[in-house]
């Protein structure tokens, strides 16, 4: 079921664009910024928007036992997921990013271009990642409402006030949370691409607990990629195709990757998770 689950779900994904329908349809993070503004206790306030929510989901996750109702909890499971997932046009916003770096001629500054590339691929790279897998992977692991219990507290973090006491555990507990999800789709862009440089760093990336989760997946793409390192260009059009270059692997990598969570849930469905 879970298999089936992932499976469905990836398609959903990679054909879905714009903003996620469930979400305009019931927007629940609409609730949380209601909750948010009545003053409560900060961590009562986190019961009631992301605590509460996941514990009821689950319990009733679980009365679904059995063939029959075993797939009606599968649609249930599957309309949380697709509730959960953000579509990302990633495919798009690449050939957005290299329709640009083919623009570039000598007006431009060679740092200003630098700096623009590597500010799209730390922010994609990780935007792709946080819409669709750590919820793949709590609910390969632990089943929808683990999923659901990373989301919400996403979406929580999105409608708090900067100054707010809780934030700071907030954010640890999103690391954490991510952390295992990153490492799992590091060790797919091993696989998938190129893998002998790719599986050394993986392995020494195992035990960093000081690297944030999109600097570790940026890395990681950029070392399972087999293409020419374009850092150290001085040469701004030089860097320029280069990193066009760079760009399509990169987006072939995330996209390969998402195949390979399906091999996750395989995996996951052999052993009886």
């Amino acid at each position: 079921m879970k298999f089936l689950a992932i499976l469905i779900a990836i398609f959903y994904y990679k054909n879905s664009v714009g903003e996620n329908p469930l979400r305009k349809i019931f927007p629940f993070n609409g609730y949380q910024e209601w909750v948010s503004g009545h003053g409560l206790h900060p961590w009562f306030r986190y019961a009631l928007c992301v605590v509460v929510p996941t514990l009821i989901v689950s319990l009733l996750i679980a009365q679904f036992q059995g063939l029959i109702l075993g797939l009606v909890g599968l649609v249930i499971s599957l309309c949380i997921l697709a509730y959960i997932i953000e579509p990302h046009e990633s495919e798009a916003l690449f050939d957005e990013q290299i329709i640009w770096l083919r623009s570039v001629d000598e007006s431009h500054s060679l740092a200003d271009v630098v700096q623009e590339q590597e500010d799209f691929e730390v922010h994609h790279i990780y935007e792709m990642f946080q819409s669709v897998v750590p919820a793949l992977f709590w609910f390969v692991l632990l089943g929808p409402g683990a999923s659901l219990f990373y989301a919400l507290t996403i979406w929580y973090l999105d409608v708090l006030e900067s100054d707010e006491e809780e934030i700071d555990f907030l954010e640890t507990l999103v690391y954490w949370m991510e952390l295992p999800a990153a490492l799992i789709t590091g060790l797919i862009y091993c696989l998938v691409g190129n893998f002998g440089p790719g599986i050394d760093y993986w392995i020494l990336s195992i035990t960093d607990f000081k690297e944030s989760t999109a600097t570790r997946l940026l890395q990681m793409a950029g070392i399972s990629i087999d293409t020419t390192d374009v850092e150290y260009s001085d040469d701004v059009v030089g860097f320029a195709k280069l990193s066009q270059a760079r760009t399509a692997e990169i987006s072939l990598l995330c996209e390969r990757s998402l195949y390979g969570w399906l091999g996750v849930a395989a995996i996951a469905t052999i052993v009886g998770l």
